[in-house]
């Protein structure tokens, strides 16, 4: 739970989601395809991830395909994107980003 001056919020639904986005690089992966909301192939955001090995960021793409963050499009290149609920978390996270950005 965590107390809020509403009231108080249940985290439990989101524990699945928060330990695929707590796991290394999968928070710069989930901002990455957010950006110009356009598909991306493996390389391209391989080179946008700064020391992201190609074992580190197929295991992060796995990891939240499953999680329904993030959908694999299968044609003559792989293009992976956001589904509708990784885009909401996405958004979500900005403030966060900005905050830091702030500092």
């Amino acid at each position: 739970m965590i107390k809020t001056d509403s009231g108080e919020i249940c985290i439990d639904p989101a524990e699945p989601v928060l330990h695929i986005i707590g796991k290394k690089y999968a928070i710069f992966v989930l901002s990455v395809l957010g950006n110009d909301n356009t598909r991306k192939n493996f390389n391209d955001m391989k080179k946008a991830i700064p020391g992201i090995s190609g074992a580190m960021l197929s295991a992060r793409l796995h990891d939240m395909i499953a999680a329904g963050l993030i959908e694999r499009y299968d044609g003559d290149i792989v293009t992976y994107d956001l589904t509708d609920r990784g885009r909401e978390l996405r958004k979500r996270l900005l403030p966060v980003f900005e905050y830091f950005a702030d500092r």
